[in-house]
């Protein structure tokens, strides 16, 4: 969070300290001095609820919605950090509602912290610590190597959080740590194993029976007796757990291996859900898995993200959007109507315009869906709105702040240009929302067989997000040139390929097939060489560059084209200079240079003579070193891209689409 104290936000975890005894425990003067900071954005991903979080000599996981700082105060102080942290987009909420099956009405981003002030200094009260709980629980000393259980409410400065074991040492000489000057016992270091499962549960690492798991009577081991520690032998089987109690111990080789815990746990999951607290724990058929802390299949955020566009991004339209507001409008509702003169009223008093505020609360009260309702259209139906909105009319001078576009003729890029592409609309500011809904460990949620892990205990009428400002450059391809083009033999025989495998990984994971077609692949790979291209002539790192795909070959919503934006939660995004190299005199040289470039891969000719890459060989001619970008700037993840049909092929040169840019 932007200046936000993580040390102070330690101070609250969930359960553990209620609002008053934290206020007394701030009287006393205990806050600790030491600062470690985090972008509010980061408190939505990749830090978001049930995220491990690593620090310099600690570990903690982000609490649930049941303990952010709205749900823990009222009055005057709620209403302040609903003040600072509510996001606004209409539109999102709709869907989510739709999606969720409850009322979802705004989003909320983490709070800031208190900045450090001199004694007697007022509080504000749109700042609040963030709540954390401590996990994993096991920890070991780097000096003795015992094992110890740490309660998941211990506090960051905590005297248990120093080593004070009086058992022998393990390695090396000297005192035991219990005997040290308090200031010289070391700190105890959490563990790098712990055990979790497909659903989004985790637990620590079951430390006590994997060290008996071979042991041939029960050990009444207690607390000082379990050991961590290292031995010659290579990777995992160099580390062990030893019981002194009984002399029993174990290595960690094959802790990794698939089922290896079934004998633990057998057929089922505990279903620790920590980030809800400590007794949060719910049935569970999956069998967890050993992974390692800070692991990248530890946490996998599942994100909505939307562009507000018209009529959403109007003033009028998102005063309608706040609760308290929409909330004073349906009170007055009479027989099923909202009375037009109440409406008139409220107008005058917001500063609007009457008539504006009377229609748009009507045309609100027709299209607000309820909790339930079958989502039409799904995820194209909701591109298709934002390819209108950016084709569409320029919006009025005065709703330009979150929206704007300035629409561009392809005339004006040239004759070769006009070929290929429709329009190019420049987008001096544009708004992005991107909500949290859930997460899962081990795979991705989009290969989740049941649903992700719950953000809360009781479902709440929002969810964890925040908006953030930039620019872009949408460009339209023509339709009628990719019809043309996708139906030459070569072009359909690579897209056939990884249309195939792209449907049995679908149909692996349990998941629709999803639609692969060579409009698809050429605006993709587009795409990814197009901001490779931009990074390079405009300054932005290409991490700052995302990409948004609106390709459709639905009769209803066709599509065929592409946004290329920047989105920043800092300054970055927001400079004019994406928007500067959309220009005519700019635009024509970026994309001929991005094919030119795409010509050759250092890698080549493996690159492009390639007949499978990537993950589950979804990728054709498509590698790091000519056509990758990452992870946060592409939607697919990497796969479903062929370089070779953007530019062709040595045998096959007319496969390329782009092949009359290199003429």
């Amino acid at each position: 969070m932007a200046g936000a104290d993580v040390h102070a936000q330690r101070r609250r975890h969930v359960g553990s300290l209620g609002h008053e005894h934290l206020r007394r425990r701030r009287e006393r003067g205990r806050l600790v001095a030491a600062r470690s900071e985090l972008r509010r954005s980061q408190g939505v991903v990749p830090f978001g609820v049930g995220a491990v979080i690593d620090f310099k000599s600690e570990s903690l996981m982000s609490a649930g919605l049941d303990m952010w700082p709205t749900e823990q105060v009222g009055g005057e102080q709620r209403a302040a950090l609903l003040a600072a942290g509510q996001v606004l987009d209409g539109r999102l909420a709709d869907r989510l509602t739709i999606e969720t099956g409850r009322p979802i009405r705004y989003f909320l981003s983490p709070a800031e912290a208190q900045e450090r002030a001199s004694m007697g200094a007022t509080p504000r009260l749109d700042r609040a610590p963030m709540p954390f709980v401590r996990f994993p629980n096991w920890y070991f000393c780097p000096r003795c190597r015992v094992l110890k259980n740490v309660p998941w409410n211990a506090q960051s400065n905590a005297d248990i959080l120093k080593c004070s074991h009086m058992g022998r040492r393990v390695e090396g000489k000297g005192e035991p740590c219990g005997k040290l000057h308090a200031r010289r016992r070391p700190a105890l270091a959490p563990v790098r194993f712990v055990a979790a499962c497909e659903s989004g549960h985790i637990m620590d690492f079951p430390w006590l029976a994997w060290a008996h798991k071979d042991a041939d009577r029960p050990c009444a081991s207690a607390e000082g007796d379990l050991y961590l520690y290292s031995t010659p032998a290579a990777g995992l089987a160099g580390v062990r757990v030893m019981c002194t109690a009984c002399g029993s111990g174990n290595s960690l080789a094959g802790a990794f291996r698939e089922n290896v815990l079934t004998e633990i746990y057998g057929t089922g999951c505990p279903g620790h859900r920590p980030w809800l607290g400590p007794d949060a724990t719910e049935p569970c058929s999956n069998l967890p898995q050993t992974i390692q802390r800070g692991a990248s299949n530890a946490y996998f955020a599942k994100v909505v993200s939307s562009i507000l566009i018209p009529p959403y991004s109007a003033k009028i339209r998102q005063i309608l959007d706040r609760p308290e507001t929409w909330d004073e409008i349906i009170s007055t509702t009479m027989e099923g109507k909202v009375p037009e003169s109440f409406l008139r009223k409220r107008a005058a008093n917001l500063g609007v315009d009457p008539d504006s505020f009377v229609r748009a609360v009507f045309e609100r009260l027709e299209a607000k869906p309820a909790a339930g309702e079958p989502d039409v259209g799904g995820e194209t139906r909701y591109r298709y709105d934002e390819y209108k909105a950016f084709l569409g009319l320029r919006p009025p001078r005065e709703e330009r702040h979150d929206f704007d576009t300035d629409p561009r003729a392809a005339v004006d890029y040239g004759q070769t240009f006009q070929r290929l592409f429709s329009k190019v609309v420049l987008a001096p500011r544009l708004r992005e929302t991107r909500v949290l809904t859930g997460f899962s460990r081990i795979v991705p949620p989009d290969a989740l067989k049941g649903e992700p892990a719950k953000l809360s205990r009781r479902p709440k009428p929002w969810l964890p997000g925040f908006s953030v400002r930039g620019e872009g450059i949408f460009i339209q391809l023509r339709r009628d040139a990719i019809e043309t083009w996708a139906a030459r033999p070569e072009v359909d025989r690579r897209c056939e390929t990884l249309a195939a495998r792209s449907q049995k990984v679908q149909r692996d994971r349990g998941l629709p097939p999803k639609a692969v077609s060579p409009a698809s692949l050429l605006i993709h790979t587009f795409s990814h060489l197009l901001i490779r291209q931009l990074a390079f002539e405009c300054g932005y790192d290409s991490s700052s560059i995302r990409e948004r795909l609106y390709v459709s070959d639905e009769p209803e919503t066709t599509m065929a084209g592409l946004l290329l934006y920047t989105a920043s939660g800092d300054s970055e995004g927001t400079l004019g200079g994406l928007v500067r190299q959309g220009e005519p005199e700019r635009l024509h040289q970026t994309v001929r240079s991005a094919i030119r470039n795409a010509l050759i891969c250092s890698s080549d000719p493996l690159c492009i003579e390639s007949q499978g890459q990537g993950l589950f060989s979804l990728n054709l001619s498509a590698c790091h070193a000519c056509s990758l970008l990452p992870e946060t700037s592409c939607e697919e993840g990497n796969l479903l891209l062929d370089r070779a049909l953007v530019v062709g092929t040595p045998d096959e040169p007319d496969v390329g689409f782009f092949s009359a840019f290199l003429d």
